[in-house]
């Protein structure tokens, strides 16, 4: 059975997304690279952050960012979503020096214990440790910013330089 359209100026429809498309698209350019996603804190999250994060990268041109950064998204996600399940996290995308940043902030609060802060900052480590090598071999950096008195959260943030991201891929 053949699609139709109700519309009389409409020819058959096609099944290539790509036929939908008037013109090709243009690309951005990387420096306008800014994107702020809310993401649940769930363990699918991760892959609907690596899905909004490719999509960036490709409408800019940063085809060759994609492996480490979606390796990256994936890994900030679900380590967030373990500390907060259930709870909103906030994922920013951005351009910085000649790369991207990445910033992944959950609502995990600081521990009035500070031996309980340490513990807790000791595990995400562990549990960002694929991060860590990833940024490490783009020759990038990363963190965490640990919540302060005066600020609920933590945000664990990255940067990849285009050369490294590049390489790595």
């Amino acid at each position: 059975m053949s699609s139709v359209s109700l519309c009389p100026l409409s020819t058959p429809a096609s099944q290539e997304p790509a036929d939908h498309l008037p013109h090709p698209v243009p690309l951005r350019d990387p420096e306008s690279l800014a994107y702020s996603y809310a993401i649940p804190g769930e363990p699918h999250a991760a892959a609907v952050a690596r899905r909004h994060v490719h999509t960036a990268l490709r409408a800019h041109g940063l085809n060759g960012l994609e492996v480490p950064a979606l390796h990256v998204v994936g890994e900030l996600v679900a380590c967030a979503a373990l500390f907060e399940p259930g709870k909103i996290l906030y994922l920013t995308l951005g351009w910085k020096d000649d790369g991207i940043r990445i910033v992944l902030w959950d609502p995990h609060t600081n521990h009035a214990d500070p031996d309980y802060s340490a513990q807790c900052t000791a595990r995400r480590n562990k549990m960002l440790y694929v991060l860590a090598c990833v940024v490490h071999e783009c020759g990038g950096s990363w963190g965490i910013d640990k919540p302060a008195p005066m600020r609920e959260g933590t945000r664990v943030w990255v940067n990849i330089p285009r050369e490294g991201g590049a390489w790595f891929s």
